[in-house]
Protein backbone atom coordinates (compact mmCIF):
# COMPACT_ATOMS: atom_id res chain seq x y z
CA UNK A 1 0.00 0.00 0.00
CA UNK A 2 1.34 3.42 -1.00
CA UNK A 3 1.40 5.97 1.81
CA UNK A 4 0.66 9.60 1.04
CA UNK A 5 1.44 12.16 3.73
CA UNK A 6 -0.09 15.63 3.55
CA UNK A 7 1.79 18.03 5.81
CA UNK A 8 1.45 21.80 6.07
CA UNK A 9 1.11 24.67 8.53
CA UNK A 10 3.01 25.03 11.78
CA UNK A 11 4.63 21.63 11.71
CA UNK A 12 6.32 22.39 8.43
CA UNK A 13 7.90 25.57 9.76
CA UNK A 14 5.69 28.07 7.93
CA UNK A 15 3.74 30.00 10.54
CA UNK A 16 0.43 31.38 9.35
CA UNK A 17 0.02 28.98 6.43
CA UNK A 18 -3.51 27.53 6.51
CA UNK A 19 -4.17 23.93 7.44
CA UNK A 20 -5.15 21.49 4.73
CA UNK A 21 -8.90 20.82 5.02
CA UNK A 22 -9.82 17.43 6.43
CA UNK A 23 -12.71 17.09 3.96
CA UNK A 24 -10.36 17.40 0.99
CA UNK A 25 -8.02 14.78 2.46
CA UNK A 26 -11.00 12.43 2.77
CA UNK A 27 -11.96 13.12 -0.84
CA UNK A 28 -8.45 12.18 -1.97
CA UNK A 29 -8.69 8.99 0.07
CA UNK A 30 -12.06 8.11 -1.45
CA UNK A 31 -10.84 8.79 -4.99
CA UNK A 32 -7.62 6.78 -4.57
CA UNK A 33 -8.43 3.74 -2.37
CA UNK A 34 -5.09 2.11 -3.24
CA UNK A 35 -3.35 4.91 -1.33
CA UNK A 36 -3.27 5.39 2.43
CA UNK A 37 -3.72 9.11 3.05
CA UNK A 38 -2.28 10.54 6.25
CA UNK A 39 -3.11 14.17 7.02
CA UNK A 40 -0.71 15.61 9.58
CA UNK A 41 -2.45 18.62 11.10
CA UNK A 42 -0.24 21.21 12.78
CA UNK A 43 1.96 18.78 14.72
CA UNK A 44 5.18 19.40 16.57
CA UNK A 45 8.24 19.00 14.38
CA UNK A 46 8.92 15.67 16.08
CA UNK A 47 5.45 14.34 15.29
CA UNK A 48 5.76 15.44 11.71
CA UNK A 49 9.15 13.80 11.35
CA UNK A 50 7.82 10.50 12.70
CA UNK A 51 5.16 10.44 9.98
CA UNK A 52 7.74 10.92 7.25
CA UNK A 53 9.75 7.79 7.98
CA UNK A 54 7.56 5.44 5.93
CA UNK A 55 5.83 7.81 3.53
CA UNK A 56 6.12 7.20 -0.19
CA UNK A 57 4.53 10.45 -1.37
CA UNK A 58 4.76 13.79 0.41
CA UNK A 59 2.46 16.69 -0.45
CA UNK A 60 3.97 19.67 1.32
CA UNK A 61 4.98 23.31 1.27
CA UNK A 62 8.39 22.86 2.92
CA UNK A 63 11.05 20.15 2.84
CA UNK A 64 14.61 20.25 4.14
CA UNK A 65 17.69 18.09 4.60
CA UNK A 66 16.45 16.84 7.95
CA UNK A 67 13.19 15.70 6.37
CA UNK A 68 15.08 14.02 3.55
CA UNK A 69 17.27 12.12 6.00
CA UNK A 70 14.26 10.45 7.63
CA UNK A 71 12.24 9.90 4.41
CA UNK A 72 13.76 6.51 3.67
CA UNK A 73 10.79 5.38 1.56
CA UNK A 74 10.11 8.62 -0.30
CA UNK A 75 9.49 8.27 -4.04
CA UNK A 76 7.80 11.55 -4.91
CA UNK A 77 7.70 15.03 -3.37
CA UNK A 78 4.98 17.41 -4.53
CA UNK A 79 5.41 21.08 -3.65
CA UNK A 80 2.62 23.62 -3.40
CA UNK A 81 5.08 26.27 -4.54
CA UNK A 82 5.97 27.06 -8.14
CA UNK A 83 9.64 27.41 -7.18
CA UNK A 84 11.63 24.36 -6.15
CA UNK A 85 15.14 25.63 -5.46
CA UNK A 86 14.58 25.46 -1.70
CA UNK A 87 14.42 21.65 -1.86
CA UNK A 88 17.14 21.08 -4.45
CA UNK A 89 20.01 20.48 -2.05
CA UNK A 90 22.71 18.08 -3.33
CA UNK A 91 21.28 14.99 -1.64
CA UNK A 92 17.87 15.52 -3.22
CA UNK A 93 19.30 16.25 -6.66
CA UNK A 94 21.40 13.06 -6.57
CA UNK A 95 18.47 10.91 -5.41
CA UNK A 96 15.84 9.17 -7.59
CA UNK A 97 13.03 11.03 -5.77
CA UNK A 98 10.66 12.73 -8.20
CA UNK A 99 9.88 16.38 -7.51
CA UNK A 100 6.84 18.18 -8.91
CA UNK A 101 5.79 21.77 -8.40
CA UNK A 102 2.51 23.67 -8.65
CA UNK A 103 3.24 25.48 -11.88
CA UNK A 104 -0.01 26.84 -13.26
CA UNK A 105 -1.63 27.39 -9.87
CA UNK A 106 -0.43 30.94 -9.31
CA UNK A 107 -0.71 32.76 -12.62
CA UNK A 108 -4.03 34.50 -11.94
CA UNK A 109 -3.40 35.79 -8.38
CA UNK A 110 0.19 36.85 -9.06
CA UNK A 111 -0.78 38.61 -12.28
CA UNK A 112 -3.51 40.54 -10.46
CA UNK A 113 -1.02 41.37 -7.69
CA UNK A 114 1.37 42.77 -10.31
CA UNK A 115 -1.39 44.88 -11.86
CA UNK A 116 -2.30 46.17 -8.41
CA UNK A 117 1.27 47.36 -7.82
CA UNK A 118 1.42 48.94 -11.27
CA UNK A 119 -1.82 50.82 -10.67
CA UNK A 120 -0.63 51.99 -7.26
CA UNK A 121 2.42 53.59 -8.84
CA UNK A 122 0.56 54.91 -11.88
CA UNK A 123 -2.26 56.49 -9.87
CA UNK A 124 -0.12 57.22 -6.74
CA UNK A 125 -2.57 55.39 -4.46
CA UNK A 126 0.20 54.64 -1.98
CA UNK A 127 0.77 58.39 -1.56
CA UNK A 128 -2.90 59.35 -1.34
CA UNK A 129 -3.84 56.77 1.28
CA UNK A 130 -1.74 58.21 4.17
CA UNK A 131 -3.54 61.54 3.76
CA UNK A 132 -6.85 59.73 4.15
CA UNK A 133 -5.62 58.19 7.41
CA UNK A 134 -4.84 61.72 8.61
CA UNK A 135 -8.40 62.82 7.80
CA UNK A 136 -7.13 65.18 5.12
CA UNK A 137 -8.67 65.92 1.70
CA UNK A 138 -5.28 66.29 0.05
CA UNK A 139 -6.25 67.55 -3.39
CA UNK A 140 -3.49 70.21 -3.53
CA UNK A 141 -0.89 67.68 -2.42
CA UNK A 142 -1.94 65.14 -5.04
CA UNK A 143 -2.24 67.76 -7.76
CA UNK A 144 1.34 68.70 -7.02
CA UNK A 145 2.17 65.20 -8.28
CA UNK A 146 0.49 66.00 -11.60
CA UNK A 147 3.49 64.97 -13.70
CA UNK A 148 3.78 61.64 -11.87
CA UNK A 149 0.17 60.52 -12.27
CA UNK A 150 -0.34 58.51 -15.41
CA UNK A 151 -2.28 55.68 -17.01
CA UNK A 152 -1.04 52.21 -17.93
CA UNK A 153 -2.48 52.51 -21.43
CA UNK A 154 0.25 52.85 -24.07
CA UNK A 155 3.04 52.20 -21.55
CA UNK A 156 5.45 49.31 -22.05
CA UNK A 157 5.47 46.28 -19.76
CA UNK A 158 8.65 44.23 -19.99
CA UNK A 159 8.23 40.73 -18.62
CA UNK A 160 11.28 38.67 -17.68
CA UNK A 161 10.27 35.02 -17.78
CA UNK A 162 7.31 33.99 -19.91
CA UNK A 163 6.15 30.88 -18.09
CA UNK A 164 2.61 30.47 -16.81
CA UNK A 165 2.93 33.45 -14.45
CA UNK A 166 4.62 35.72 -16.98
CA UNK A 167 2.04 34.83 -19.59
CA UNK A 168 -0.82 35.63 -17.20
CA UNK A 169 0.79 39.02 -16.53
CA UNK A 170 1.20 39.62 -20.26
CA UNK A 171 -2.46 38.87 -20.97
CA UNK A 172 -3.65 41.36 -18.37
CA UNK A 173 -1.21 44.07 -19.37
CA UNK A 174 -2.36 43.72 -22.95
CA UNK A 175 -5.99 44.09 -21.80
CA UNK A 176 -4.99 47.46 -20.31
CA UNK A 177 -3.81 48.62 -23.72
CA UNK A 178 -0.12 48.32 -22.92
CA UNK A 179 2.69 47.40 -25.24
CA UNK A 180 4.00 44.07 -23.95
CA UNK A 181 7.53 42.84 -24.50
CA UNK A 182 9.02 39.74 -22.93
CA UNK A 183 12.27 37.90 -22.43
CA UNK A 184 12.30 34.10 -22.63
CA UNK A 185 15.32 31.91 -22.16
CA UNK A 186 14.34 29.36 -24.79
CA UNK A 187 12.63 31.61 -27.30
CA UNK A 188 9.70 29.91 -28.97
CA UNK A 189 6.46 31.08 -30.55
CA UNK A 190 5.39 34.61 -29.63
CA UNK A 191 1.98 34.62 -27.91
CA UNK A 192 -0.65 36.99 -29.31
CA UNK A 193 -0.58 39.08 -26.12
CA UNK A 194 3.15 39.80 -26.55
CA UNK A 195 4.21 42.45 -29.08
CA UNK A 196 7.92 41.58 -29.09
CA UNK A 197 9.61 38.44 -27.77
CA UNK A 198 13.30 38.84 -26.96
CA UNK A 199 15.89 36.13 -26.57
CA UNK A 200 18.08 35.49 -23.51
CA UNK A 201 20.80 37.82 -24.79
CA UNK A 202 18.48 40.80 -25.17
CA UNK A 203 17.84 41.57 -21.51
CA UNK A 204 19.39 45.04 -21.76
CA UNK A 205 17.07 45.90 -24.61
CA UNK A 206 14.06 44.93 -22.51
CA UNK A 207 15.32 46.98 -19.56
CA UNK A 208 15.81 50.01 -21.81
CA UNK A 209 12.39 49.92 -23.47
CA UNK A 210 10.20 49.14 -20.45
CA UNK A 211 8.18 51.48 -18.24
CA UNK A 212 7.51 48.52 -15.93
CA UNK A 213 10.04 45.71 -15.64
CA UNK A 214 8.30 42.64 -14.21
CA UNK A 215 10.46 39.77 -12.95
CA UNK A 216 8.60 36.45 -13.22
CA UNK A 217 11.46 34.06 -13.91
CA UNK A 218 12.35 31.24 -11.46
CA UNK A 219 15.56 31.34 -9.47
CA UNK A 220 18.26 29.20 -11.07
CA UNK A 221 22.02 29.31 -11.36
CA UNK A 222 21.58 31.40 -14.49
CA UNK A 223 19.05 33.87 -13.09
CA UNK A 224 20.64 34.47 -9.67
CA UNK A 225 21.83 38.08 -9.68
CA UNK A 226 20.90 38.53 -13.34
CA UNK A 227 19.61 42.05 -12.64
CA UNK A 228 22.49 44.00 -11.15
CA UNK A 229 23.86 47.52 -11.49
CA UNK A 230 24.51 47.30 -15.23
CA UNK A 231 20.96 46.16 -15.94
CA UNK A 232 19.35 48.70 -13.62
CA UNK A 233 21.37 51.48 -15.24
CA UNK A 234 19.67 50.60 -18.53
CA UNK A 235 16.23 51.40 -17.09
CA UNK A 236 14.38 54.65 -17.74
CA UNK A 237 14.33 57.13 -14.86
CA UNK A 238 10.53 56.97 -14.71
CA UNK A 239 10.49 53.15 -14.80
CA UNK A 240 9.39 50.81 -12.03
CA UNK A 241 10.70 47.29 -11.39
CA UNK A 242 8.42 44.64 -9.89
CA UNK A 243 9.70 41.31 -8.57
CA UNK A 244 7.36 38.35 -8.04
CA UNK A 245 10.02 35.77 -8.87
CA UNK A 246 12.66 35.39 -6.17
CA UNK A 247 14.59 38.05 -4.30
CA UNK A 248 18.03 36.80 -5.30
CA UNK A 249 17.34 37.44 -8.99
CA UNK A 250 17.94 41.15 -8.31
CA UNK A 251 21.12 42.42 -6.68
CA UNK A 252 19.44 44.19 -3.79
CA UNK A 253 22.20 46.65 -2.96
CA UNK A 254 22.29 47.88 -6.55
CA UNK A 255 18.52 48.26 -6.47
CA UNK A 256 18.53 50.15 -3.17
CA UNK A 257 21.20 52.54 -4.45
CA UNK A 258 19.18 53.21 -7.62
CA UNK A 259 16.06 53.90 -5.53
CA UNK A 260 17.91 56.19 -3.11
CA UNK A 261 19.29 58.32 -5.92
CA UNK A 262 16.02 58.27 -7.90
CA UNK A 263 17.85 56.60 -10.75
CA UNK A 264 14.59 54.69 -11.22
CA UNK A 265 11.10 55.69 -10.10
CA UNK A 266 10.23 52.79 -7.88
CA UNK A 267 10.13 49.11 -7.00
CA UNK A 268 7.33 46.73 -6.08
CA UNK A 269 8.79 43.76 -4.23
CA UNK A 270 6.87 40.68 -3.12
CA UNK A 271 10.16 38.85 -2.61
CA UNK A 272 13.49 40.04 -1.20
CA UNK A 273 16.98 38.78 -0.49
CA UNK A 274 17.30 38.04 2.35
CA UNK A 275 13.69 37.20 3.13
CA UNK A 276 12.43 38.70 5.28
CA UNK A 277 14.59 41.83 4.98
CA UNK A 278 16.74 42.77 7.93
CA UNK A 279 14.80 44.94 10.44
CA UNK A 280 16.96 47.94 9.54
CA UNK A 281 16.61 47.46 5.79
CA UNK A 282 15.99 50.77 4.00
CA UNK A 283 13.32 49.03 1.92
CA UNK A 284 10.84 49.45 4.80
CA UNK A 285 11.12 53.25 4.80
CA UNK A 286 11.66 54.16 1.16
CA UNK A 287 8.73 56.16 -0.25
CA UNK A 288 9.30 54.73 -3.74
CA UNK A 289 9.03 51.09 -2.63
CA UNK A 290 5.88 48.99 -2.28
CA UNK A 291 6.77 45.96 -0.20
CA UNK A 292 4.49 42.95 0.24
CA UNK A 293 5.55 39.91 2.34
CA UNK A 294 5.61 37.18 -0.31
CA UNK A 295 1.90 36.55 -0.57
CA UNK A 296 1.20 37.37 -4.23
CA UNK A 297 0.31 33.75 -4.94
CA UNK A 298 -2.46 33.50 -2.34
CA UNK A 299 -5.83 32.96 -3.97
CA UNK A 300 -9.41 32.26 -2.97
CA UNK A 301 -10.37 28.56 -2.68
CA UNK A 302 -6.65 27.86 -2.51
CA UNK A 303 -6.83 24.28 -1.30
CA UNK A 304 -9.46 23.30 -3.86
CA UNK A 305 -7.24 24.50 -6.71
CA UNK A 306 -4.10 23.01 -5.16
CA UNK A 307 -5.65 19.59 -4.49
CA UNK A 308 -7.19 19.48 -7.98
CA UNK A 309 -3.75 19.94 -9.51
CA UNK A 310 -2.28 17.34 -7.14
CA UNK A 311 -4.97 14.75 -7.89
CA UNK A 312 -4.17 14.94 -11.59
CA UNK A 313 -0.51 14.29 -10.85
CA UNK A 314 -1.34 11.48 -8.42
CA UNK A 315 -3.45 9.78 -11.08
CA UNK A 316 -0.54 9.98 -13.52
CA UNK A 317 1.87 8.62 -10.90
CA UNK A 318 -0.29 5.63 -10.01
CA UNK A 319 -0.90 4.83 -13.68
CA UNK A 320 2.81 4.92 -14.43
CA UNK A 321 2.40 7.85 -16.84
CA UNK A 322 4.86 10.70 -17.36
CA UNK A 323 3.89 13.36 -14.88
CA UNK A 324 3.16 16.98 -15.63
CA UNK A 325 4.99 19.62 -13.58
CA UNK A 326 8.11 17.50 -13.11
CA UNK A 327 11.00 19.63 -11.88
CA UNK A 328 14.35 19.36 -13.65
CA UNK A 329 16.39 18.88 -10.49
CA UNK A 330 19.62 19.87 -12.23
CA UNK A 331 18.10 22.81 -14.06
CA UNK A 332 16.34 24.10 -10.96
CA UNK A 333 12.80 24.49 -12.32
Amino acid sequence: MTKLTISFAGGSGLAGFPEFPLDLAREIQDEFPAVTVKLVQDPSSEQRTSELTDTNILYAVRFNKKDFAVCKQLKWLHLTSAGATHVLFPEMVASPVLVTNSRGLYGIPIAEHVLGIMLMFARRFHEAYPFQREGKWARPEMLSRFSMIRELHSRTAGIIGLGSIGLAVAERCKAFGMRVIANKRRGGVRPDCVDDLFGPNELHRLMTESDYVIVCTPLTKETRGMIAEAEIQKMRREAVIINVGRGAIIDEQSLIQALKTNRIAGAGLDVTDPEPPEPNSPLFDMPNVILTPHYSGIRSNYWFHSSTLFRGLLRQYLNGERMDNLVDKNGGY
